[in-house]
């Protein structure tokens, strides 16, 4: 679910800005019920199948990477936003007030 409405959410459809908005709403709140699941369910799954031994290490490791994730995905949006400005390029609002966001 959470990579279908991930993908879904990027790939938003309509021919109008209000239908785009609305697809975006319907798969980024799905989305969110994907991962609201998945948080909880990943910590309680490394608890039942690790070790006694390894079971905090684990643990720690899982929320650790959530914080990656997070990193990495600012990352991510900063790189495709950089590629998406050189590729098409905008005056500033100073300048032209219609065309400094592109469609």
């Amino acid at each position: 679910m959470m990579i279908l409405c991930s993908v879904a959410s990027g790939l938003s459809f309509g021919n109008k800005a209000k239908g785009v908005m609305t697809t975006l709403c319907f798969f980024r709140f799905w989305l969110g019920f994907g991962i609201g699941g998945d948080y909880p369910l990943s910590a309680t799954i490394m608890s039942e199948y690790a070790n006694k031994k390894t079971r905090g290490a684990f643990k720690a490791a899982v929320f650790a990477m959530q914080g990656i994730g997070i990193l990495a995905g600012g990352f991510v949006a900063l790189a495709v936003s950089s590629i998406f400005d050189k590729k098409f390029p905008a005056p500033t609002y100073a300048v032209n007030r219609a065309l400094s966001t592109p469609p």
